[in-house]
């Protein structure tokens, strides 16, 4: 037998010893019965698609999931009433749960309004393409305000009455 062929025996051994032992493993590792474990859950509360900031939750827009009980989500719900008619002051993507932090206050509504911080105002400026940074600066985006106010005011402006008819 020459070298090629004692090679080409070999070869053709090895292959058929492999398959033979795949299918051994194969046929004892599905003959191995399902064993199913129970997992205590109990209810959450979760976004039934991606909402945003200021949306004011439904019953359409959040779903209940079972969620393991030894892990509870901190702040959850384990109720839809709880949460409906309810506005978001942060925006949440689909199946994330719903916490009280990232709720409003009850009866304080949706939008912008449950948003702002005790004590802080909005309002709104008005900006164009090269003002906002050429698209830089995207809703969400945090920025600082400097106002610079002119203590003195100009000639000929005595009173407010006077400041409020500029």
């Amino acid at each position: 037998m020459n070298r090629q062929t004692r090679t080409l025996v070999v070869v053709t051994v090895a292959t058929a010893a492999a398959a033979f032992a795949s299918f051994g493993v194969y046929k004892a590792v599905a003959s191995i019965p399902e064993r199913r474990v129970e997992i205590a859950t109990k209810h959450a509360v979760v976004a039934a698609s991606e909402l945003p900031l200021g949306t004011m939750l439904t019953r359409d827009s959040v779903k209940l999931v079972d969620w393991p009980e030894k892990t509870p989500v901190q702040g959850g719900f384990d109720s839809i009433e709880a949460v409906v008619d309810r506005g978001l002051i942060s925006s949440v993507v689909a199946n994330e749960p719903i916490t009280e932090n990232k709720l409003a206050a009850r009866e304080a509504g949706a939008g912008l309004p449950p948003t702002i911080t005790p004590g802080m105002r909005a309002i709104s400026v008005k900006v164009n393409e090269v003002i906002g940074v050429a698209g830089f600066v995207v809703p969400g985006t945090r920025v600082d305000v400097v106002t610079v106010i002119d203590p003195v005011p100009p000639a000929g402006l005595n009173d407010v009455a006077d400041a409020a008819t500029v």
